[in-house]
């Protein structure tokens, strides 16, 4: 639930440049006029894309987040962290879980 502002600085510095220029599309909160559990942000950036829900794997950190992704007909896989892993996440319908991608060392350079 970030402002697009935010989010940008966000990127810019972790990101850079170039791989910000890579995205197809980034659409935030502030964006779409109902926010999650509403499925309206997914649902927006597939059309953007232009391809089908059923190709769309959405990655998420939270329950209302899943239950937006499912609401949109989409896959969901959830990053869980120590405060959250207990969640019933595949309860609401999560199609994988795995822990938060920074604990696996997981980088923008070893992607």
């Amino acid at each position: 639930a970030s402002t697009k502002g935010a989010v940008q600085k966000v990127l810019a510095v972790t990101l850079g440049e170039e791989r910000q220029s890579k995205l197809d599309v980034c659409i935030l909160g502030d964006d779409v006029s109902e926010k999650k559990p509403s499925p309206m942000i997914y649902n927006e950036a597939r059309e953007r894309i232009g391809i089908d829900k059923d190709r769309c794997v959405v990655v998420e950190d939270s329950m209302v987040g899943l239950r937006a992704a499912k609401a949109a007909g989409m896959k969901c896989i959830i990053t869980y962290t120590a405060s959250t892993e207990g969640e019933d996440f595949y309860g609401e319908g999560a199609d994988a879980k795995v822990p938060e991608l920074g604990s696996r060392k997981v980088t923008l350079d070893s992607i």
